[in-house]
């Protein structure tokens, strides 16, 4: 566990001394950060550019834990305009399943995945892409930009589970775009998972039944500028079924679990392919983690991997 804590720390170090050097030699495109809103936005990061998104979580009485602080990490690439593979983990995590309980420090899920654009704006061109500034900026219709993806969990982590839980896969509609009146841009998430786990059987105790529940999500936030054309604002609301939880983070039993979560955070451009950000959210029923805090970045390296073609 003390080899993947220096690793994070030296990745993190490096991402943040090597940004100026590479600014300096080539110009990036712009960030398309998907942090820090539960809510992924249905547009794509830069065709040919690695996008890491890594950041601190904390939380604070959930169904299975009283506290637990990780690192979380995804690591994106767009393969062609249409198409996005992603990388999601959680290296660590200290987790206290009481607040009279020992720490553990645990990993991960590790999940791996795709998003596929079925639908752009008319008037959304590829030149509007390469021209973002900032979070989503460049979506300027009303339509929003549809999007589909699919997320496949290839190893199972020990860490506690908060409010969400684990899944096994996962599929996602996605819609973004912008209100012109009101200058606000949307993302909306309509979520399907697969949960899983053991539990005894009735029968014979000794014996395990792996059993399969199907989550239900959706979710919505909006964002703008706020004081400064860098600095945005974002707040959020999203609901999660919870099939396989049980009780509150109290004990008591619940005969149906929902979780309910509302979210604000502030992201800054710190330049276009460096986004920082920070926020908090509270839980609104008695199974959702009550409190969580996170902080982190958003870096698109800005050295395309593959010559670009239409030059």
């Amino acid at each position: 566990m003390a080899s993947s804590r220096r690793t994070i720390i030296l990745q993190t170090v490096f991402l943040f001394l090597a940004a100026p050097v590479f600014a300096q030699n080539e110009a990036a495109p712009a960030a398309n950060p998907a942090r820090p809103t539960v809510t992924n936005p249905a547009t794509l990061t830069p065709v040919g550019y690695l996008q890491f998104e890594q950041g601190y979580l904390g939380s604070l009485n959930s169904p299975q834990t009283s506290s637990q602080y990780g690192v979380n990490q995804t690591v994106k690439i767009t393969v062609h305009p249409r198409l996005m593979l992603e990388l999601q983990s959680q290296p660590f995590a200290v987790s206290k399943t009481s607040p009279t309980s020992a720490s553990t420090n645990d990993a991960g899920d590790v999940l791996a995945g795709a998003q596929f654009i079925l639908w752009n704006p008319p008037d959304k061109s590829e030149e509007d892409i390469t021209k973002d500034i900032h979070r989503h900026a460049y979506v300027r219709s009303a339509l929003p930009t549809i999007a589909f993806a699919w997320l496949e969990n290839i190893h199972n982590g020990t860490a506690p589970d908060i409010d969400l839980g684990s899944q096994d896969r996962t599929g996602l509609f996605l819609f973004s775009g912008h209100a012109p009146v009101i200058d606000v841009h949307y993302d909306i998430n309509i979520i399907v998972s697969q949960q899983s786990t053991d539990i005894p059987s009735l029968a014979n105790p000794s014996l395990m039944h792996h059993i399969r529940r199907a989550q239900y999500g959706q979710t919505f936030s909006v964002d703008r500028p706020f004081l400064n054309p860098n600095l945005q604002f974002s707040a959020e609301i999203y609901h999660f079924t919870q099939p396989l939880v049980a009780s509150t983070s109290s004990g008591v039993a619940v005969p149906r679990a929902n979780l309910v979560g509302a979210l604000l955070a502030f992201s800054y451009q710190l330049r276009p392919d460096l986004v920082l950000d920070c926020g908090l959210e509270h839980g609104l029923l008695s199974t959702s983690t009550q409190w969580q805090s996170f902080a982190g970045f958003t870096y698109l390296l800005p050295h395309r991997l593959w010559p670009d073609r239409n030059r």
